[in-house]
């Protein structure tokens, strides 16, 4: 893959993250109000506050693959400017 590839890719494992992480928000919103109530809210409310502790999980993981892919990308760019540098000498050299 290319550096503008990887950086893509850490770029779209970043966003994923951001839309993990806030996934069950609007729902423990919603439930955590005063508002809402019925017999088994309490049980609601410990389950989402469970799932919301999950998906923060998940958005960190996210969020590290995304760093990893980031540093590939920045050794891929590195390497790709190195090898224009090397074709530049090659061309003067002929």
């Amino acid at each position: 893959m290319t550096s503008a590839d990887l950086y893509e890719k850490a770029r779209l494992l970043d966003a994923l993250a951001a839309d993990v992480e806030d996934c069950v928000d609007p729902a423990k919103t919603v439930a955590s109000s005063p508002d809402w109530d019925c017999a088994n809210a309490d049980d609601v409310r410990a389950a989402l506050s469970h799932w919301r502790g999950k998906a923060h999980g998940a958005a960190r993981n996210l969020r590290d693959e995304a760093a990893r892919v980031r540093s590939q990308a920045h050794k891929a760019a590195d390497r790709e400017e190195e090898q224009r540098e090397q074709d530049a000498r090659d061309r003067r050299a002929q």
